[in-house]
């Protein structure tokens, strides 16, 4: 079945096809995720994701929560409108990623400065936590999140590898939000408050 899988991601990543890649990523629950692989290695894939007929931002997924790739009828027909809408030619990866593990992943994304989204999408921790990449070590990374109002955590998010089923990274929504990220200003400590 390994084997197998790893076949059909060289096949969609050669052939540019759209694809339509079902996910376990619980015992009762599974993700949609849909573009096109733009890289892959053994145990992870970079895909291109799609929606509306665009082109989106990169999403880093661990093979081994595969459970289909399909390029039905449906997908076919929308792999050709985003060919006749001229979205194909922007299909492509810029940023190189070392995909040997979840340690050199976030090495590489750090050394490039990109800002992250993390996914843990089982039902049982469910985070999301987007901002910079702060430290990494042998079994976790640590992201500085930002809340919706663009104020940065004074200490970073401690993510384990073993809970983390995304990584976004070049994505429109993650690269203008964190344009506009800020600290919290500090309180002036004066001698009354001490």
């Amino acid at each position: 079945m390994k084997n197998e899988m790893r076949e059909k991601i060289k096949d969609f990543y050669e052939n540019q096809k759209f694809a339509r890649i079902t996910r376990k990523v619980a015992d009762d629950w599974d993700e949609l995720s849909r573009g096109y692989i733009v890289d892959f290695s053994n145990d992870f894939v970079v895909i291109q994701e799609c929606d509306d007929f665009r082109l989106l931002g990169f999403n880093i997924l661990l093979i081994k929560d595969f459970k289909q790739i399909r390029h039905n009828n449906n997908d076919k027909y929308y792999d050709k409108i985003m060919l006749l809408e001229n979205e194909k030619k922007n299909i492509g990866i810029k940023t190189k990623v070392d995909l040997t593990d979840w340690k050199s992943i976030f090495q590489s994304l750090r050394k490039n400065k990109k800002n992250v989204v993390v996914e843990c999408e089982n039902p049982e921790i469910d985070s999301f936590t987007i901002g910079p990449i702060k430290r990494i070590s042998d079994k976790s990374v640590f992201i500085q999140y930002f809340n919706a109002t663009g104020f940065l955590d004074e200490k970073p998010t401690k993510i384990e590898f073993k809970n983390i089923t995304k990584i976004m990274f070049d994505d429109r929504y993650v690269d203008i939000f964190s344009k506009y990220t800020r600290e919290r200003k500090k309180k002036k400590t004066t001698a009354n408050n001490v």
